[in-house]
């Protein structure tokens, strides 16, 4: 009877001896294959997330076949698998969304190159409205004036020096563009491309800056003491205003320049870099060099600002020049203005 019972033990513990659990490690891959950064490596490094799957399957092909050593070492492997696909899935996230980041930075850069050519345009259209409201409105008829106290005679005959100052200056530009306008390039770009057609518009803008001229000599006259026809003031302020609607009728038709309306801004744009200061008026762009000269003539800082206006010049060829020089009475202090 006890050799039976020992022999029934035995014959349980032999029946028992195959039963072997699986190593944790392969539970620890599955779960890591199902975690969200698995998932994550699905999408963005789908080669390295399926060789991590590969090696668990290799491991439980291996713990089916009861080769326990190398179930635990691929399941080993297709964690640390896992781990190397989650790091690729990290970086090639990241070069995902620094090109949609740099895509949209380029986007917004043009928008805002859209947006800063747009102010341009607008900011033109607006200067070009503002001449011509100054020179509507100084074409409005002027009430004469009258006879006026010493103190305010003095000072209208200030002011009508300043306004033929004025006068001088803006006929003087519609001279340029006219001398412009005739010549034969200037008559090969001209509206309609014909001779005939450059012929007539130089004929009108010459009709127009006569007129003008015309005006503004008699206000010399009456600066000067020689004509006695109309108070300074008066006529003064008819020839800047002859001379101003002179000039724009002028730069309207000067063909280089109306057809590109964004040269000017441009022109502008460059000065304005090379810290010229420039500003508009009614001529187009003006520098003003203040302090330019000295006992020897022009000063180094006024010789270097007016070769960059000659650069410029250069640059934008079809803008003319007119060089202003202006001196206080006892001719200790000048400056020249270039427009």
């Amino acid at each position: 009877m006890r050799c039976f019972l020992v022999a029934a033990v035995l014959v349980l513990g032999a029946g028992c001896a195959h039963v072997v659990p699986a190593p944790s490690v392969l539970a620890e891959a599955q779960r890591v294959s199902e975690t969200p950064q698995a998932l994550e490596a699905e999408k963005y490094a789908p080669q390295a997330h399926a060789h991590a799957l590969k090696l668990r399957r290799d491991a439980d092909d291996a713990m089916a076949q009861k080769d326990f050593a190398s179930a635990q070492i691929l399941g080993e492997q297709s964690i640390a698998a896992h781990a190397h696909a989650a790091a690729l899935a990290r970086i090639a996230k990241a070069e995902v969304l620094a090109t949609r980041a740099a895509a949209d930075v380029a986007g917004r850069e043009a928008e805002l190159a859209a947006l800063n050519a747009d102010q341009l345009r607008v900011a033109a259209d607006a200067d070009a409205l503002a001449v011509r409201a100054k020179a509507a409105r100084d074409a409005q008829a002027i009430i004469a004036s009258g006879p006026a106290e010493p103190s305010r005679e003095a000072a209208r005959a200030a002011a009508a020096r300043r306004l033929a100052l004025e006068a001088r200056m803006l006929c003087g530009a519609a001279r340029m563009l006219v001398a412009g306008s005739a010549s034969p390039a200037s008559s090969e770009a001209s509206a309609g491309g014909t001779a005939a057609s450059a012929l007539r518009m130089s004929a009108d803008n010459e009709g127009h800056l006569v007129d003008a001229e015309s005006t503004l000599k008699a206000l010399d006259g009456a600066l000067d003491g020689t004509s006695h026809g109309a108070t300074p003031i008066d006529l003064a302020s008819r020839a800047r205003a002859a001379c101003l609607s002179a000039l724009t009728f002028v730069r309207r038709r000067q063909a280089s320049v109306s057809r590109a309306p964004g040269a000017g801004d441009a022109l502008l744009v460059e000065l304005s870099r090379a810290s010229m200061d420039p500003s508009r008026d009614d001529r187009g762009i003006v520098v003003t060099i203040r302090d330019a000269w000295s006992k020897g003539g022009l000063n180094a800082s006024a010789r270097a600002r007016i070769d960059t206006l000659a650069r410029a010049a250069a640059t934008h060829p079809a803008f003319p020049i007119e060089v202003v020089v202006h001196q206080d009475r006892d001719g200790a202090k000048a400056r020249v203005s270039a427009e």
